[in-house]
């Protein structure tokens, strides 16, 4: 298993526990507050949790045609994987303060960087799998 892989899943593994605790927390009536752990732990089980599986598996099941597969496969994977990362935990850190801010400008900048290193590190997946996904004869 490449080590890409292996980072993508554990940090999955990792964003699973940590959103299902918030779940958990979020349920505690004394836990509950005026900042929204909804859109946070969505954002951690299905971008953080699934998305980050999916992507770990399918670099791994899905290798690379290139002879030179360890050099080339850091580049895009490992720019996916943080983008990704540091989309995910720069919109944690910003999007519970929201509700509380009415002119937060800080805030809903930050939202938006968050959102478009999430939304590059979808593209630069996308760059790096699809070459991956060509039927046998188009390998060769």
């Amino acid at each position: 298993m490449p080590t890409t892989s292996r980072w993508f899943i554990k940090a999955g593994v990792i964003y699973f526990v940590l959103g299902i605790t918030l779940v958990f927390l979020d349920e505690i009536p004394l836990m509950s507050s005026k900042l929204s752990l909804l859109p946070i732990y969505l954002h951690m089980l299905v971008m953080g949790w699934i998305t980050q599986l999916i992507i770990g598996v399918s670099v791994w099941m899905f290798p690379r045609k290139h002879r030179d597969k360890k050099r080339r496969e850091s580049i895009l994977v490992w720019a996916t994987f943080w983008t990704l990362n540091i989309g995910l935990i720069l919109r944690f850190l910003s999007e519970p303060f929201i509700p509380l801010l009415k002119d937060g400008k800080v805030i809903q900048i930050s939202i938006v960087v968050s959102a478009l290193l999430q939304w590059i590190a979808v593209i630069l997946y996308t760059i790096e799998i699809w070459p991956r996904l060509q039927n046998r004869k188009k390998q060769r």
